[in-house]
C-alpha cells in the first residue's frame, strides 16, 4: 500500500490534506510575478503548517480505494508518519511522488515543493456549451435554401383572458359598492318619497235602535278628528329575528361595525329581536319596510308592537 501517493493524490482533490504527526499540507497558489525581464505565470506550492483539524478524511480515502476497512487504513497511516519521523531524524527527506519532499529542520518539519511540479485547476465543465454548440450546427446543416415564411405574431390568450377578468371584478366591486351606499343612505337618510293621502273622516256609524236619544245627538254634534298622516312618528322596526341571544347580539355588532344603529330586544324564551329606529311618517311605513328588507336581507320587515 502506497500511503505517499494517496496523501498526494488526496492533496491535489483537496488542496489540503492532514497526516497525523506530520502535519496539515495547504496547496496554495502564488500570484503572477514580473521579474523585470518576463512576466511570470502564477504557480502552486505546497506548504505545511503545524497542527491542523484532525479528521479521517485521509483514512476513508485510503480505505475506499484501496477496499479495506477504515481502522486498517488508519493503522497503515500511522506506520506511515512513525517511519516518516524517524527517517527525517535521521537526516533523510520522505518524497511525496511528483509533488516533493519532507524535510526536518531544526526539529521543526518542513515541505520542499518539486521544481518541477506543476498543477492546472479543473477546467470549467463545456458539456452544455458543446451540447448546444451540436444542436446548433444540426439547425444550420437543416436549414432549407429559402427563406422560411414570416410567422405571425400569435394571440397571447392568457393575457386577454386575464384582462377581461380583471374588468369583470373590477365591475361588479364597483357596483356593489353603488348598491350598497346607496341603500345603506336610505336607511339613514329614509329618502321614503313623499306620498300625500287625502284625509278622509272616520265614518260613524249610529244605532238609533238602542241608543238613548240624548247620545245620539251628542255624538251627531261631536266633531270627528281627520286621521293624520302627515305626523312624523318614531317607529321601531324589526330587522331580524333569532332563537338566541348570542346570535342576535353577534347581528347586531356586525351591522353597529357598519355604522347601523341597532339595538337587540328579548322578545320571549325563543324570539331575540334586533330592532332599528326609524322615524317617518304614517303614510310611509310601507315604503320604509320596503327599503329596510332590501338593505338588511332580512324579511318581512315590519313594526315592533
Amino acid at each position: 500500500m502506497d500511503i505517499a501517493n494517496y496523501i498526494g493524490l488526496f492533496l491535489l482533490k483537496n488542496h489540503f490534506c492532514y497526516v497525523h504527526g506530520l502535519g496539515n499540507m495547504e496547496l496554495q497558489k502564488r500570484s503572477a510575478s514580473f521579474d523585470g525581464k518576463a512576466l511570470q505565470a502564477p504557480s502552486y506550492e505546497v506548504i505545511v503548517t503545524q497542527g491542523g483539524s484532525i479528521d479521517d478524511n485521509l483514512a476513508n480515502f485510503i480505505a475506499t480505494n484501496e477496499q479495506i476497512s477504515i481502522s486498517k487504513a488508519a493503522n497503515s497511516l500511522r506506520d506511515y508518519s512513525i517511519q516518516a519521523r524517524k527517517d527525517m531524524a535521521a537526516g533523510k527527506e520522505v518524497a511525496i511522488p511528483n509533488i516533493g519532499k519532507f524535510t526536518e529542520q531544526n526539529g521543526k518539519v518542513t515541505f520542499l515543493t518539486d521544481a518541477n511540479f506543476q498543477y492546472t485547476p479543473a477546467g470549467i465543465p463545456t458539456i452544455r456549451n458543446s451540447k448546444q454548440l451540436e444542436e446548433q450546427n444540426a439547425r444550420l446543416a437543416s436549414k432549407p435554401s429559402y427563406p422560411p415564411p414570416h410567422k405571425a405574431d400569435s394571440v397571447n390568450w392568457s393575457m386577454v383572458i386575464l384582462v377581461v377578468v380583471l374588468l369583470i371584478v373590477l365591475g361588479g366591486g364597483g357596483y356593489g359598492i353603488y348598491y350598497y351606499t346607496s341603500h345603506k343612505g336610505a336607511s339613514s337618510v329614509t329618502p321614503v318619497k313623499d306620498t300625500v293621502i287625502k284625509a278622509q273622516p272616520i265614518p260613524v256609524q249610529h244605532d238609533t235602535a238602542t241608543m238613548r236619544r240624548d247620545t245620539a245627538a251628542a255624538m251627531a254634534a261631536a266633531p270627528v278628528a281627520p286621521y293624520d298622516s302627515m305626523k312624523v312618528n318614531e317607529y321601531k322596526m324589526i330587522i331580524g329575528n333569532y332563537p338566541t341571544p348570542e346570535r342576535a347580539e353577534h347581528r347586531a355588532r356586525n351591522l353597529k361595525n357598519n355604522g347601523d344603529h341597532v339595538e337587540t330586544i328579548k322578545k320571549d324564551s325563543a324570539d331575540y329581536l334586533v330592532i332599528t329606529t326609524i322615524n317617518c311618517r304614517a303614510a310611509d311605513t310601507l315604503h320604509v319596510e320596503d327599503s329596510l328588507q332590501a338593505l338588511f336581507g332580512y324579511k318581512p320587515v315590519m313594526i315592533m308592537k
